[in-house]
């Protein structure tokens, strides 16, 4: 059964939203609003340090804490306001699938403790990658992290754990491709080493896709399309280069363990 309480952690430093100006005012109404209906406040965190975007908060720690104790969901009331601090998502994150909890945001309900892990991935790799924050893009990403929230919750307890037995948090070998070759020559040694290049930006990404539930390549190629992420020419992913880039990263971690061992 999901918990209908849940631990409001806020941040004394984020601008205020109200008539007040107060951040805490604007957030605390945020919580009391989306707690309406759902459930109960089990207790409240207020984040005081000076400097919002360090990942290793102590009030973070307390409130999640106080979620394991009272067996509550997180709430955030701006997720918004961290959503381009990808080391703030990514500790998020991972302390969630540490702990086995469960995550909620005022301010961004298709956000869950899946889809931070891809935010984070997403933000770190936005830049490299060139995507553009298009209001058409943002709206497929919500849309798909709501998909991916609205498929968890509905997901039986017994199937539950952390995260789902379906799920992995490392990226699945695809196939037995061979090393990488100590050298490439010619025409061919420019494309190869960007293509390499191309799946290492894209590494994280497709790690956290596939721990948000995605099982087939298909299902990796859709969610690529649907958060806006380019294929390697500004197309469309497929199926098929999904198996590419999972093949080439197979290929480079065989390659580094083999080199790893020659020098050990």
């Amino acid at each position: 059964m999901p918990s209908d309480l849940f631990v409001s952690y806020l941040h004394a430093g984020l601008a205020g939203s109200d008539r007040s100006g107060s951040p805490l005012a604007a957030q605390r109404a945020a919580v009391a609003r989306y707690v309406r209906g759902r459930g109960r406040l089990a207790g409240e965190v207020v984040e005081t340090g000076a400097d919002r975007r360090d990942s290793e908060q102590p009030g973070l720690r307390e409130a999640l804490t106080l979620c394991r104790l009272r067996g509550a969901t997180l709430l955030m009331a701006e997720l918004g306001a961290f959503s381009e601090d990808p080391a703030f998502l990514r500790h998020l994150s991972a302390e969630l699938r540490r702990l086995d909890l469960r995550f909620a945001a005022a301010d961004s309900p298709e956000a869950s403790e899946l889809t931070l892990g891809i935010m984070a991935a997403l933000a770190e790799a936005e830049d490299r990658l060139g995507v553009s924050r298009t209001p058409e893009t943002m709206a497929r990403r919500h849309e798909f992290y709501a998909r991916v929230t609205a498929e968890w919750r509905a997901q039986p307890p017994a199937g539950k754990g952390g995260t789902p037995a379906s799920m992995s948090t490392s990226m699945p070998a695809a196939g037995t491709a061979r090393p990488a070759a100590a050298a490439d020559h010619g025409s061919l040694a420019a494309p190869a080493q960007r293509s390499r290049e191309r799946a290492e930006q894209v590494a994280p990404i497709l790690s956290e896709i596939r721990a948000a539930g995605a099982l087939t390549l298909e299902q990796v190629a859709n969610a690529l399309n649907a958060l806006g992420v380019p294929s390697a020419r500004g197309n469309r992913w497929y199926p098929m280069q999904v198996t590419r880039v999972e093949k080439r990263l197979a290929a480079g971690r065989e390659a580094h363990v083999v080199e790893h061992a020659l020098h050990a």
